[in-house]
């Protein structure tokens, strides 16, 4: 069979453009314009370290914990969304409260096993459940969880009972007379709490990119809420909603990625020569990956189709929509990747390490 291919001219375009966003030159000028730090190779040189070794021990932290922050945003935005939608929406949008409440237990099902497989061994993870520590983002962490886990399972089972799939006898007709939105308002900290925590967790290492700007819990707070936002959509246009629902998403996914957009890049200006490590070009570094899938792909397309949507109400938009979702969806997983190999990077550089512990 034979292979399809573009014409000459226009896979020569394609390739002209890939080639220029993911040269080094590019992706240099972009690091030195976000973080606000040119390098000095020949002065970072002569700056003393000890034979070169790293001052700090590289994080253990892998695949486990980049599904973990993402997953658990995941959860924590649709529980925020559709408690805020029940408590504040009109009639169309119980489609919403009823798909995040649902979205948020399936989310959240995959993050315990996530965080014992990182912690290597069950009885770890029941181990910290024995000390409650305040000044501990592990331990704040778990019990954060666990507290989320318990108000994510409760309000998707009366969602349910709500919605008859229990079936028509007294236990599902006790379920719905119990007050749902009283039961969700203790839930809603818990959420706004386990969708910054993740960042907080991170910043309170010693590792430069992650503790030089303490703006990682915000802009993990902000990308928790576009994601889930992307998801809810995404599900609502797959199985139909009404269009004023999804317009009030819309708008909140606009203004969600434009505060995600603000907190990375005061992020890494307050990062400073420590942000290199996340979008520099150099070994280890992730700038191809992160200005390109994170920025390009996963910010700025998706809030620019979203500003584009906003003034159309067309059935044209749904196409446009769920292209939206899918993009923010990507670019939120890969925000959390990209910081967290970043960061292994940045432990790895005595230099920067010390550098950092000037401040």
């Amino acid at each position: 069979m034979q292979e399809t291919r573009l014409p000459a001219p226009v896979e020569a375009s394609l390739l002209a453009i890939r080639n220029s966003l993911t040269s080094p030159e590019v992706i240099e000028q972009l690091a030195t314009l976000a973080t606000g730090y040119t390098p000095e190779p020949e002065r970072e040189l002569e700056e003393p370290t000890y034979y070169d070794y790293p001052v700090l021990k590289e994080p253990t932290w892998h695949w486990e914990i980049i599904w973990y922050f993402f997953f658990g945003g995941l959860a924590a935005g649709c529980y925020v969304i559709a408690t805020v939608a029940s408590l504040f929406g009109s009639k169309e949008d119980r489609a919403t409260a009823r798909a995040g409440y649902y979205l948020s237990l399936l989310a959240l099902l995959p993050c315990p096993p996530l965080l014992i497989k990182d912690l290597g061994r069950p009885e770890r993870f029941l181990h910290m459940l024995r000390v409650f520590k305040v000044k501990s983002p592990m331990s704040m962490g778990t019990w954060g969880l666990v507290t989320f886990s318990l108000f994510s399972g409760v309000m998707a089972v009366l969602q349910a009972a709500h919605d008859g799939l229990f079936g028509d006898w007294w236990g599902p007709a006790l379920l719905k007379a119990l007050p749902r939105r009283l039961i969700a308002l203790p839930g809603l900290f818990a959420g706004l709490f386990l969708g910054s925590y993740t960042g907080v967790l991170l910043a309170a290492t010693s590792v430069p990119l992650w503790s030089r700007s303490k703006l990682l819990g915000a802009l993990f707070a902000t990308s928790a809420t576009s994601t889930s936002t992307a998801l809810i959509s995404l599900v609502l246009r797959i199985f139909g909603a009404p269009a004023s629902a999804l317009h009030k998403l819309e708008r909140l996914e606009w203004v969600a990625l434009l505060l995600e957009m603000t907190w990375l890049f005061r992020f890494l200006r307050g990062s400073n020569r420590a942000g290199r490590a996340l979008a520099g070009s150099g070994p280890g570094e992730q700038g191809p990956a992160f200005w390109n899938v994170v920025v390009g792909g996963g910010l700025l397309l998706p809030w620019l189709l979203s500003t584009l949507s906003l003034f159309q109400r067309t059935k044209a938009r749904n196409g446009r929509g769920l292209l939206i979702s899918l993009l923010v969806l990507i670019g939120g997983y890969f925000l959390r990747r990209t910081i967290v190999k970043a960061g292994h990077t940045s432990s790895r550089n005595a230099r920067v390490t010390l550098w950092n512990a000037k401040r």
